[in-house]
């Protein structure tokens, strides 16, 4: 009974992965609060039937999100760079992994983010225009959606692990996308989760939400694109410690042989 408690017990290894994926979640939910807020001063009194959904409702709070926004792009790179390193089981920092990731992708993540959120805008209020509309026009407007988003999903990820333009970034999430169509549509439903548990269980949710509500879903998406993503790293040479060593022996020869041939031109110019 005592080894289940084990320091290096699967359960006692399972939990820390678990209080990782939740202190992970709130680092990117306080990145998130300005955009949660800014939606809640204009939609909020529409989702507590005060007013009825306006299309300027609508607008002011997807153009003023825009800016609110920017913050949660290189949050989730940051997210996503730490939580494919609790999959693969490699020895990090949360907190200083994260902020390292935010720091090195804000201005890629920015741009994408503001990208992303005014793309989901435009749709949105097309679908609301047209909401009217007996024509095939909405329901193209879905597909087109729901197309976007299973692209989405990859953008973050993409950039936390491979460096490239935001052009590059928004190609390869679209090729990645349909390469790993099948675990495209798990990473779908499985982001779908904490919207299908708020709209159950309403506001009851919340402290689930607050620990596990973006990271949560994340880290499932994070095991289903793991194996994908590694089929386009560089794959890197195991050395043995022999081999290792006499690198870097045949390293240092070559500093020395450098730090003599300096010296001996030097002596040189000195005498002429």
């Amino acid at each position: 009974m005592g080894k289940i408690f084990d320091i290096d017990s699967p359960l006692m290894h399972a939990l820390s992965k678990l209080a990782d994926v939740m202190w992970l979640n709130v680092l990117t939910l306080i990145f998130a609060i300005p955009l949660i807020l800014e939606q809640l001063f204009f939609l909020g009194p529409v989702l507590f039937g005060e007013f009825e959904l306006e299309v300027s409702f609508v607008l002011w709070a997807w153009l003023l999100g825009i800016i609110f926004s920017i913050p949660l792009g290189p949050a989730l790179t940051g997210m996503h760079y730490v939580l494919l390193k609790i999959v693969r089981d490699e020895d990090s920092y949360v907190t200083k992994s994260f902020f390292k990731s935010f720091k090195e992708n804000f201005k890629q993540g920015a741009i994408l983010q503001i990208i992303q959120f005014a793309a989901a805008g435009i749709l949105l209020l097309d679908y609301m225009l047209m909401k009217d509309n007996t024509g095939i026009y909405r329901y193209l407007v879905i597909a087109i959606s729901l197309i976007l988003y299973m692209v989405s999903l990859y953008i973050f990820p993409l950039l936390s692990k491979f460096v490239n333009t935001v052009r590059g970034t928004l190609k390869n999430a679209a090729l990645m996308s349909v390469l790993a169509l099948p675990k495209t549509v798990l990473m779908t439903l499985v982001s779908a989760v904490p919207v299908l548990i708020l709209y159950f269980f309403d506001m009851k949710a919340i402290p689930l939400l607050i620990l596990l509500g973006i990271a949560g879903p994340g880290f499932i998406c994070a095991l289903l694109y793991n194996e994908t993503f590694k089929r386009f790293e560089p794959k890197e040479e195991n050395l043995s410690e022999e081999e290792e060593l006499d690198a870097a022996i045949r390293k240092i020869d070559d500093t020395e042989a450098e730090v003599i041939e300096k010296e001996t031109e030097s002596e040189t110019t000195d005498t002429e």
